[in-house]
């Protein structure tokens, strides 16, 4: 009956703070949401691109996560289901604790969704989420609020919504709305080891950081963030690769060379390498989805990861970092066996006991600077 009223009618009318809200239905929600969230395509200083989600919360404002634009060098924001992209001009406010940034985009607009009251919310309440998950653009998903963590999670702090509306990758910094089209939660984490164990920030927690917004400043490069992505000069990655190469071969006994000199030449010879190919990696120019598999940033949760169906595809090209990383490290000995005639190694263990020590030198050295 209850049903059939709300067909009729297509309406609820409920009284909320001397308002008159009409609740709307799921398409309505969705048709309102989708025109207000956007996409968020960043990239480090490395080239390396990352994808999010935001939606309008003032004129030119757009809210997101702060994991989001952390360690960031460029982004760049459009509309879900647009093709036309706009530079992002900077952060106007920031909440590390909360996962919260406001950023600007001064030739990009749309309406701000409205923002509900996050203290109301309570367990069981059916609620909408609206992102970017894996790329897939304006994604309207459904489900109910499944516990509120009034203690937060490792990674947020205070009270935190649990919620089932489906989630991923890319989704983070999107919108979820109550029934009434209301933004109650900012979408910030995602559980892989269980199914729909998703969590959001409360928007009166936004609202404070709307108060907040102040000029526009350069995206936060706070290396201390989990997930925080950064790049070494090219020089130190120079100084890195050649002072272990150095110290390996001209030490080590299984490696013969007549003269310190030839030592000093190899070791510069990888590390110009070394920077070489860096060099080209960072580059703006080269493909993404190579750069993804070269330089793969690590998971927060390695054990967690490890005992997750659904991150092993993410895990994989991490894992098989070092041994890729062995292989060439051990190429490049062969190539210089028989390339420089003053320099021996022979054996294929012994050049990848070489390259193996080089490569634990590289990281230790790494750890110091």
């Amino acid at each position: 009956m209850k049903r059939s009223i709300l067909t009729i009618t297509g309406v609820v009318i409920l009284l909320f703070n001397g308002t008159i809200i009409e609740a709307q239905t799921p398409e309505q929600i969705a048709k309102r949401t989708k025109a207000s969230t956007v996409v968020l395509e960043m990239k480090d200083a490395m080239g390396r691109s990352t994808q999010g989600s935001g939606f309008f919360v003032g004129v030119n404002l757009i809210a997101t996560n702060y994991h989001v634009i952390n360690g960031v060098h460029t982004g760049k924001v459009k509309l879900v289901e647009k093709e036309i992209r706009y530079d992002i001009e900077g952060v106007t406010a920031t909440d590390k604790d909360h996962d919260l940034a406001i950023i600007k985009v001064e030739t990009l607009n749309a309406p701000p969704l409205p923002l509900g009251d996050s203290d109301t919310v309570q367990q069981g309440q059916k609620v909408y989420a609206v992102g970017n998950p894996r790329g897939l653009e304006g994604t309207f998903s459904s489900g109910e609020i499944s516990s509120i963590r009034e203690k937060g999670t490792p990674r947020l702090k205070d009270r935190v919504f649990q919620f089932t509306a489906a989630i991923s990758r890319g989704s983070s910094g999107g919108a979820v709305v109550n029934r009434w089209g209301e933004v109650i939660g900012i979408v910030s984490e995602t559980r892989d080891d269980g199914q729909n164990l998703n969590f959001a920030v409360p928007v009166n927690t936004l609202k404070t950081l709307i108060t907040e917004v102040g000029p526009v400043a350069d995206f936060p490069n706070d290396k201390s963030s989990p997930g925080y992505k950064y790049d070494l000069p090219l020089l130190f990655i120079f100084l890195l690769m050649g002072i272990p190469t150095f110290l390996v071969i001209w030490f080590l006994p299984i490696v013969k060379i007549e003269h310190w000199s030839v030592a000093v030449l190899v070791a510069i010879g990888f590390g110009i390498t070394k920077m070489v190919i860096s060099g080209v990696v960072r580059s703006e120019s080269f493909p993404n989805g190579v750069k993804s598999i070269l330089s793969p940033p690590p998971p927060n949760d390695v054990f967690h990861a490890l005992g997750c169906e659904k991150c092993i595809l993410d895990l994989l090209p991490y894992v098989m970092k070092f041994p890729a990383y062995l292989v060439l490290i051990a190429v490049l000995l062969g190539i210089t066996n028989v390339a420089v005639k003053k320099f021996e190694l022979n054996g294929f263990f012994s050049t990848f006991f070489v390259a193996f020590l080089i490569i634990i030198g590289e990281y230790a050295l790494h750890l110091i600077i």
